[in-house]
């Protein structure tokens, strides 16, 4: 027997399926799992560990809700990014302090899709960074937090 909470939660998500927009629903249901949400930030190229961990951890509903949201943010966008950052964080790191390197390149190609230079982009990226390391907790951090800490400066 399905417990209530459970019950709730196959409710939102057959909601937010239901009230998905004409240009939302053009991407295969599958592929929102697979694209979207959690599960394409932790496992952007095994698509069955994107999908089990979408579903896993809440049915599947920000898989869904960031495709409706933003479809943008899916397969090739900010969750690629994000992978990005977290599997790389401490060679951005280290290419954030000297200014220059092949993980800073990457990070910016990926992530750079404003009209500013490469130089304006770093150059604000590094600003900002910097107050981060700055912080008085940030050696107290976890690698996943400071990489969300990263990400938000840029998007």
């Amino acid at each position: 027997m399905l417990n209530k909470g459970f019950k709730l939660s196959l409710a939102a998500v057959t909601a937010l399926v239901l009230s998905m927009s004409q240009d939302s629903q053009a991407r295969e249901f599958a592929d929102i799992y697979t694209e979207c949400g959690l599960g394409a930030m932790i496992a952007p190229r095994n698509e069955a560990v994107a999908a089990v961990t979408n579903v896993t951890w809440d049915l599947g509903t920000t898989a869904i809700s960031s495709n409706i949201s933003s479809q943008e943010s899916c397969k090739g966008g900010q969750a690629k990014v994000a992978a990005y950052i977290n599997n790389s964080y401490e060679n951005i790191e280290k290419d954030l302090a000297s200014g220059n390197g092949k993980y800073l390149d990457t990070l910016v190609s990926l992530s750079n899709n404003s009209s500013e230079s490469k130089d304006v982009f770093i150059s604000n990226l590094r600003a900002d960074f910097s107050s981060i390391v700055a912080s008085s907790d940030y050696s107290t951090l976890t690698t996943y937090q400071k990489s969300q800490k990263l990400y938000n400066i840029i998007y």
